[in-house]
């Protein structure tokens, strides 16, 4: 029975395990940060319900509904970006680095399509008052989550050519892309509140 024992003992781990209890609080700690942030976009969103109520009309009298084709284009592009984004993860865990910075790097020039469109629409908002402070604070807030979530990309695809990065571990990837696709799911909330409903 004590021979048993030693042999638990010795088939135990210790940085194993540590590696794998570090990796569970990082993703706790991913989770945990994805719903703190999503409540500052829930914000903007009461934000823009409350500005709607106190209005007779939305968009408010004497202000023109906002042109959708561009959003439209931009929703694509930004929903596009999510699959490259999904490839890229799944490329790593391949092990396929040379895919995963191809599919990162077009995440990447996704993200500034996106990026240059949601600048163009900004362009387009009239001064109005409650109405154009809203749409451009909600843009705003968006765009610069945009490209937090490129510049994070970029540091780790610059990793990933490094070979810092395998099938085994491979956290910062998907950190990056859990964030690039928070970033595109809030999107299609601002997208419905600012230019659909």
């Amino acid at each position: 029975m004590t021979a048993n024992f030693a042999k638990m003992q010795t088939a135990f781990d210790h940085d194993q395990f540590q590696q794998a209890q570090a990796l569970k609080n990082a993703r706790l700690g991913l989770l945990l940060w994805r719903f703190a942030n999503g409540m500052a976009f829930v914000f903007f969103v009461f934000a823009n319900l409350l500005m709607r109520n106190v209005q007779p009309s939305w968009p408010p009298p004497g202000v023109e509904r906002l042109e959708v084709t561009l959003p439209i284009l931009i929703t694509i592009v930004i929903l596009l970006s999510g699959f490259t984004a999904s490839r890229t993860l799944k490329a790593v865990r391949a092990s396929q680095l040379s895919a995963t910075l191809r599919f990162g790097l077009a995440t990447l020039a996704l993200g500034v399509v996106f990026f240059v469109g949601l600048l163009a629409a900004s362009a387009q908002v009239p001064p109005s008052g409650a109405y154009s402070s809203i749409v451009l604070a909600m843009n705003t807030f968006h765009g610069l989550h945009v490209v937090v979530a490129a510049l994070i990309l970029g540091v780790v695809l610059l990793r990933v050519r490094r070979g810092h990065y395998s099938a085994e571990k491979h956290w910062g990837v998907e950190a990056a892309v859990v964030f690039w696709h928070f970033v595109d799911a809030m999107w299609l909330f601002f997208f419905a509140f600012i230019y659909v409903l």
